[in-house]
Formats: C-alpha cells, structure tokens, sequence
C-alpha cells in the first residue's frame, strides 16, 4: 500500500502498525494532513505478537490513568470497527465472542472473584462462576477447572486487518501512506524537527510522531532522547477447530496464556514473554509453551491441525507503562509507543489524546503518568 504523492504533510506519523495507523485516521478524521512512513510492511513488528483481544483489564493493579484508557478504547471499538469496515471495505474479522479467565486453583479463583468485584467499580460487566457452568459456557474447557470470570462483552479481531483497515480508512479521507520507507534521520533547526529524512529522500512537515513501536528508541536517539523501548518478543500458534468450534475467548488467570478464537474458524493460541529478544524466529521452547497452553485451555483442541505459527516483537518499557506525549526539548514532536501487549486494547484512546495534544498544542493531563521525560537520558 503506498499513496505518497508529496513529500510533505501537517502530521507525519512514523510507524504503520496498529497505534502508528489508528493516529493516522484519527487525524484524518479532523481533516489534518497525515503521511505515515513505515520502514517495512503494515502491520508487522508487533502486530505479529497478537491475537487481538479487546477485554477488559485482567488485573486489579492499573493505575487510575491506564484504566481510563482501557475504558475509552474498550467503549469505543464497536463504533470503530463499523466505521472501518464501511469506510475501508475490510472485515477486520472482530466479535464479541465473550470472555472466560479460568481459575485452575483457590487462589486464582479468589483472585478472579476480586477482579469481577473490581471491574463492577471500574464501569466493566463480568461476573464470577463456578466450574460447572463455565464448562457449560464453553465445552472445550477442561474438567478441573474450578470456575472463571466471564466477560460478555470481551472479544478479538484480526490484527492484521485492523491494521490495513485504519490505513485504507486515513486514505479514503486524505492521508498518505508509504510502506517500505524506512526513517534513517531527522532535520532539525532548533527546538522543531523540520524534515524525516529517508532513503527515498526527504519529507517534510509541521508535527512528527513516533509510533514505530520496539524501534521508536532507536528514532528518539537520533534526536538526543534515546528511550528505553525494549522488545518482547511473543510466539504463538495457529490451530483449527474443525468440527468443535471455540466459542469464547480463554485466558489463563495467571497470564500465561491464551486462546483466541477468529471468524474463519481458526484460533490463536500464545503467547510466550521474552524480554530484550531481538530476533523474530520461531522456536521449539516457543511452540511447546503455546501448546501448553492449549492443553490447559482446551485439550480437545490438541487434536486439531496445526496451521500456522507466528512471532512479533511488542514494544516494552522498564516501568510497563506506555511512553505517550511530547518529546522532551523538541516543540513538534510527541511519542506514542511502549504498549507491551495492550497495543490493540488501548490503540482507540491513545490515537484520540494523541490527535487532541497536537491539535491543542497541549497534552492533556490524563498522559502525567506516560510522558516520555519520565525515563532521563543518562548525563
């Protein structure tokens, strides 16, 4: 996919992966100029690393500023997604299935019962039951379960898909895309970067972002400020359920894994954690954790074809808080980068408080927490 005409634009967004492509039609939806610049194709790095699951939060120990982005994004994707599939003509592959965290021992069962509690204060529907009616919800499931927490509005999509439809979305409302153009270095004329220069040459503009994920670091370097984004990568497998379908999303209470199930009868099964690996292979370790996970889940499913497998690297941080705001002594420059594994959950509100801080030339004070001067370069 590539649309760029000019070499100039009001935003350039750096990074077409889901949050680099969200902020994309986000400012197209105000009528800003927007030209995404990804290196490579859209829709990889850590979009490899996801099965796509909007949930709400599975643990108690957010801090109040994360749950409000949880909360706005987890509001805003049915809306979102009708608005992609009309504007683009994707189907973005996403449902409401539902969701079970499974309890395979007291204190995950007492820990799930406090999060059902939790989530009632928090403004998210779930609720707490036993191991039989789970089994019931959800037949794959195995008998020593001893319940699980069950989300009804929690479901997935196809990242990918996600990805391409924001894209073609941002085009059909005037924003230029250009894929395989990598970002190599920046112009910079006191505190404003005036230029991304490229190997195609250079592109000019107003505002920059930097949203390409694991490698957003690597860019902030070269303007003084490298931050810490580590990768993480995560290796999944992809299974068929042939006649016995997945009905619900399963997680492990201990977040150790998951199944997702999609619209063509297919489902992903992750995914594994492994923090400061650069390298995008799939590995034995990998598979036989990812299969582990299915035998925990859903053991019938051990029986069903291994279609596929897949790797990505998520973009971390130190503190696993997300790096979003204004770059630290530049004027036109702000980050949204370092979701970890809550890319997908959490791309809705970021893009929105992205758009809005650029537009109003002030963050809003809901990012204190994400603010990339958090993390100081070292003297």
């Amino acid at each position: 996919m590539s649309t760029t005409g000019e070499r100039r634009a009001e935003v350039i967004v750096v990074g077409g992966g889901v949050i680099g492509t969200a902020i994309a039609y986000a400012l197209a939806r105000q009528e800003v100029s927007c030209l995404v610049l990804e290196g490579g194709a859209l829709g990889r790095g850590a979009s490899e690393a996801s099965a796509g699951i909007v949930s709400p939060p599975s643990t108690r120990t957010l801090i109040p500023e994360r749950l409000e982005l949880a909360r706005r994004s987890f509001q805003a994707y049915p809306w979102l997604v009708a608005s992609l599939q009309e504007e683009s003509g994707l189907d973005i592959g996403y449902r409401q299935w539902g969701e079970l965290l499974v309890a395979e021992t007291e204190d995950e069962a007492a820990a799930l019962q406090a999060l059902a509690a939790w989530h009632a204060e928090a403004g998210f529907e779930s609720e707490w039951v036993d191991g039989k009616t789970a089994r019931e919800i959800e037949p794959l499931l195995p008998d020593a379960i001893l319940g699980a927490l069950l989300a009804d509005q929690g479901g997935s999509l196809v990242v990918q898909r996600l990805v391409r439809a924001l894209a073609l979305a941002a085009i059909t409302r005037g924003a230029q895309v250009a894929e395989h153009v990598p970002v190599i270095g920046f112009a910079v004329e006191s505190d404003r970067v005036v230029a991304v220069e490229t190997p195609q040459g250079r592109y000019t503009a107003e505002q920059v972002v930097l949203a390409a994920g694991t490698w957003t670091g690597h860019l902030a370097k070269h303007l003084g400020w490298p931050l810490p984004v580590l990768p993480v990568k995560g290796q999944m497998v992809l299974v068929s359920c042939g006649v016995t379908p997945l009905r619900h999303v399963l997680g492990l209470a201990d977040g150790t894994g998951y199944l997702a199930p999609r619209t063509d009868g297919l489902v992903w099964a992750g995914s594994t954690k492994e923090r400061g690996e650069w390298g995008t292979g799939v590995t034995p370790a990998g598979i036989a954790h990812c299969l582990s996970v299915l035998e925990r889940l859903a053991p019938r499913l051990q029986k069903s074809e291994l279609v596929g497998t897949g790797a990505g690297l998520r973009p971390g941080t130190a503190d696993d808080e997300p790096l979003i705001g204004p770059l630290p002594g530049y004027r036109n420059v702000w980050v949204a980068a370092g979701h970890y594994r809550t890319g997908v959950q959490l791309a809705p509100a970021t893009a929105d408080l992205v758009v809005q801080g650029l537009l109003s030339g002030q963050p809003d004070p809901l990012l204190v927490p994400f603010r990339p001067i958090r993390f100081s370069p070292a003297p």
